[in-house]
């Protein structure tokens, strides 16, 4: 007897799926928790009160950057940082000094004339950058614009060894382009607590890009003493003497010179 197959219909095969796709399924999810539900990473903390919950620094150090981007209290973190300040602290200021040269405070007849310059500085230990205008002091010369750099190893300023090396150079807009480089080797020594003596040679040369200038150089051996009067009479304030003597020999196209400088300083902050 031949065997006859019924197959169902197409749209009572789709419902025999679905039944067998909910059927499967209903337990695990009546059995399911509320814990275990899909949890979407939606950042909270703009729905929150922005003055709650202040969390401190070492907090948000410790934790990764996926939680401290999905915290709650990301404004908390924010107002942190911002009041500690190390966003300033990344980036050390750039010290600003301002070009004031030949303007004395009291002019007389008896005083000579000089170069004035005005204009400013930026950086001031290893790397300087400044620009000035210059009124010469001759008579019919005119004013000049100049732009010089000056890049430094700083001097040590305890005992024993010092030296430094130094190269700078300026432009002028309506004079002469000149080079510059020294270096510096010494000894200081602190011969009593408030007593430091040192003694240095420095060689300098300068280049002028003129054809009647060109290169100068010369040595300058020099001899400082400097006194520590706060700490030898026990004084409130800062205060130091500085006597210096120096004699300045030429090699190319230079002259003899000697010099001899004292300067008092005295500082005292308030508080």
């Amino acid at each position: 007897m031949p065997r006859t197959t019924i197959m169902p219909a197409a749209p009572a095969r789709t419902a025999l799926l679905l039944a067998g796709l909910f059927g499967c399924g209903s337990a695990p999810a009546q059995a399911a928790s509320p814990d275990a539900a899909v949890q979407l990473p939606i950042p909270r903390g703009a729905l929150l009160d922005p003055a709650a919950g202040e969390m401190g620094p070492a907090e948000a150090a410790a934790a990764g950057p996926e939680a401290v981007m999905f915290n709650p209290n990301l404004a908390a973190i924010g107002r942190a940082g911002a009041a500690s300040g190390a966003h300033l602290r990344a980036r050390a200021p750039i010290p600003v000094d301002i070009i004031r040269k030949g303007f004395a405070a009291r002019e007389t007849m008896a005083s000579a004339q000089e170069d004035r310059s005005v204009g400013f500085k930026l950086g001031r230990d290893v790397f300087s950058l400044s620009t000035s205008l210059t009124t010469p002091a001759q008579a019919g010369a005119a004013r000049d614009a100049k732009l010089g750099w000056r890049w430094a190893q700083p001097v040590s300023s305890g005992p024993g060894l010092i030296w430094g090396v130094s190269a700078g150079g300026s432009g002028a807009v309506g004079g002469k382009p000149e080079q510059t480089g020294d270096a510096l080797i010494g000894y200081r020594r602190q011969l009593f607590p408030h007593l430091t003596l040192t003694t240095q040679l420095c060689m300098a040369g300068t280049y002028v890009f003129a054809p009647d200038d060109g290169f100068h150089s010369a040595v300058t051996p020099e001899v400082k003493l400097s006194v520590d009067l706060a700490r030898m009479a026990d004084l409130p304030w800062q205060a130091s003497l500085d006597l210096a003597l120096a004699r300045k020999l030429p090699l190319v196209a230079s002259d003899y010179e000697t010099r001899g400088t004292a300067r008092l300083s005295l500082k005292y902050t308030w508080q």
